[in-house]
């Protein structure tokens, strides 16, 4: 059993414990079980324990961090870790305002207004807090892109610095995101489409590289067979009716069991022997097959680049 390290009472009945692993324990002192535990997580003992009444808040704090969290539930409120050692809690009544010691040389104070207001002492917090309300920043960002002036150039809006639809920023300017989209449909009609042919013949390039790349990979033993099979496994991976259940082709020639067809010379199809010709019907079948299968695949492709294109 952890020792106890922070007690609290909220009331008569109410009181909270915390123990010097990290957990607090609420308990009602009519009930030997506690009524909720809540745990900081970090291993270290709870150093101070607060009610906050008003709020409805417990307030439990170790040496890294200050946490806040709601009595009944234990859902967190917020938190406070400001990156030093605490030591201690200071709560100003049922305010918002609280001070925290630690191991620097400035007591850290804080105000948080949804707890309760700030103490008559120092009022001026909630007027400063009612103004902060009250005032809306619009931040520079919003709905503005940033160009620089060899851009601004670029879009033709060079005769705009000075006026009010540009605002001057480090080397650069904000413009309005609107006026910058027209601008550049304006100077460059077509981008749209450069950037799409670009992407189609980069996906063409990868293509035929993994195809260049397929191609050296071939064995030295029955390279025709592999190619065959290497062929088969694309067709078949362009065709989305394929079952999932199905064994791709190229598996045979990462099979042990089929390993020694395309690395011992023993085995390798001789097209001039006779019980290669006594099958050659039988092969020539299969093969075309399969040629209408690659020609179907990439009539299919060629149709959805097609209609990629109309679409764009």
């Amino acid at each position: 059993m952890p020792s106890v390290t922070a007690l609290a009472f909220r009331d008569a009945l109410t009181m909270g414990v915390g123990t010097a692993t990290g957990q607090i324990l609420l308990f009602d002192i009519r009930s030997d079980k506690p009524l909720l535990v809540k745990d900081h997580l970090y291993g270290l003992p709870i150093k101070k324990l607060a009610f906050h009444n008003e709020a409805d808040v417990v307030m439990s704090m170790d040496a890294k961090v200050l946490k806040l969290w709601d009595r009944m539930t234990g859902r967190a409120f917020t938190s406070v870790m400001p990156g030093v050692d605490l030591n201690d809690l200071c709560l100003v009544g049922n305010s918002g305002l609280f001070f925290l010691a630690n191991e620097e040389k400035k007591v850290l104070s804080y105000y948080i207004p949804s707890l309760g207001p700030a103490p008559r002492w120092c009022s001026f917090l909630d007027n400063l807090t009612e103004e902060l309300e009250e005032t809306h920043q619009e931040t520079v960002y919003d709905d503005y892109k940033f160009v620089t002036q060899k851009e601004l150039e670029d879009l033709g809006l060079g005769h705009l610095v000075g006026t009010n639809l540009l605002r001057a920023y480090m080397h650069g300017y904000f413009l309005d995101i609107r006026l910058y989209h027209k601008a550049k449909a304006l100077v460059q009609p077509f981008a749209y489409d450069e950037y799409r042919k670009k992407k189609i013949r980069e996906t063409v390039e990868a293509a035929r590289k993994n195809r260049v790349e397929s191609k050296l990979k071939l064995p030295a033993v029955n390279r025709e067979l592999a190619q065959k099979l290497q062929e088969a496994a694309e067709v078949e991976a362009t065709q989305k009716t394929k079952k999932a259940k199905n064994v791709p082709k190229t598996a045979l020639l990462d099979d042990s069991r089929f390993k020694a067809i395309f690395e011992n010379p023993d085995f390798e199809v001789d097209p001039a022997s006779e019980e290669y010709r006594l099958l050659n019907p039988l092969v020539k079948s299969m093969d075309k097959r399969q040629k209408k299968k690659r020609e179907e695949a990439a009539e299919k492709q060629g149709d959805e680049s097609h209609g990629l294109a109309q679409s764009g």
